[in-house]
């Protein structure tokens, strides 16, 4: 594709939540330096980073005023970071990316000559991230979404999805992805990020973008790639302990309670939710993270808590007498784990 002519580009506001990346902070800037589109203002959030981030990004962008280093004034952390990048943004379309992930040198390009084409029936441009292992670069997970599980009409190579169906499908998988989406601004500020989360915030907010019955096209190609290092909350790449991953299980559970209370839902997307919810309670709470602490009492509650959503649930009654056991032989020094 080539570049719209010089006085069409509209601006696109590149929105990126950093916090001390002095080591990683060169490969998402030149991510944006490099991209064949060159209308964009790069709004780094900084979070009050501690070591040399800032002098890193004046070192490497010089004098170029299309990058901007602000200060975070919302709360703490990826989210607060974004929508203090929504107050400022000034451009006609946002773009999302993350401190340590890339993009194809086209990928704006590529999104902006969509939105701008078929203006009227495209509010949200997205596409495929390819995901590494840092270090060694291993792909652990070719992302490629099967657009034969959604209705869709051909726009040139992108396919435009039919907007009722979009939610649904978001809601039991992914339609969107967070580094790979572009989307019209107006649409973009209207949905803020959950600042309660520190996990499972980008399901939620793009769950909540669907839930507008948006026009949304996807380019079936990988546009991003998405580092997993040991610095990643929710990294893939090894074994936590079960005190860190409560923090992240913990998260997941208020996603599910947030859809649940605060959207709209079919009975069978109602059904669907609690049934994740419970498991959520269950076994990623109860069983993987507070019984392997030997927190019983608290693994019991949440095996209560499942048991409301899915009162027959056999398994998880199962669960539920042995816990109690534990707790009972523990209270006698008599259980020494499982």
């Amino acid at each position: 594709m080539t570049e719209l002519h010089c006085g069409e580009n509209p601006l696109v506001s590149i929105i990126i939540p950093i916090f001390n990346r002095e080591n990683l902070v060169d490969r998402v800037l030149n991510t944006v330096l490099n991209q064949t589109y060159r209308h964009w203002e790069l709004l780094l959030i900084d979070d009050a980073s501690t070591d040399d981030t800032k002098v890193k990004i004046d070192s490497l962008c010089g004098d170029d005023t299309r990058v901007k280093c602000i200060d975070n004034v919302h709360c703490k952390g990826p989210s607060g970071a974004r929508n203090t990048g929504l107050d400022y943004a000034t451009g006609k379309y946002i773009a999302y990316q993350d401190s340590d992930d890339e993009w194809i040198n086209v990928h704006l390009e590529t999104m902006v000559r969509y939105l701008e084409k078929y203006a009227d029936k495209i509010d949200l441009m997205t596409a495929d991230p390819l995901r590494k292992y840092e270090g060694t670069e291993e792909v652990f997970n070719y992302d490629k979404l099967d657009v034969t599980k959604i209705s869709y009409s051909k726009l040139d190579e992108g396919y435009l999805f039919a907007e009722e169906e979009i939610f649904d499908k978001q809601l039991r998988g992914r339609v969107v992805t967070t580094q790979c989406m572009v989307g019209k601004a107006e649409l973009m500020k209207s949905v803020r990020w959950n600042e309660k989360l520190n996990a499972a915030v980008d399901i939620m907010h793009n769950l909540e973008l669907c839930a507008k019955n948006i026009g949304v096209c996807h380019i079936s190609e990988y546009h991003a790639i998405y580092w997993a290092h040991d610095d990643n909350l929710t990294n893939v790449s090894g074994v936590h302990s079960p005190n860190r991953m409560e923090r992240v299980h913990g998260a997941f559970a208020l996603y599910w309670e947030l859809v649940l209370a605060e959207l709209k839902l079919t009975y069978k997307q109602e059904e669907y939710v609690k049934s994740n919810l419970a498991k959520c309670y269950a076994w990623h709470l109860g069983y993987e993270t507070f019984e392997p602490q030997n927190k019983f009492l608290v693994a019991i509650e949440y095996y209560k808590k499942a048991l409301k959503l899915l009162p027959n649930d056999a398994h998880i009654l199962k669960a539920l007498r042995k816990a109690k056991l534990k707790l009972f032989l523990s209270k006698f020094g008599l259980y020494y784990g499982k």
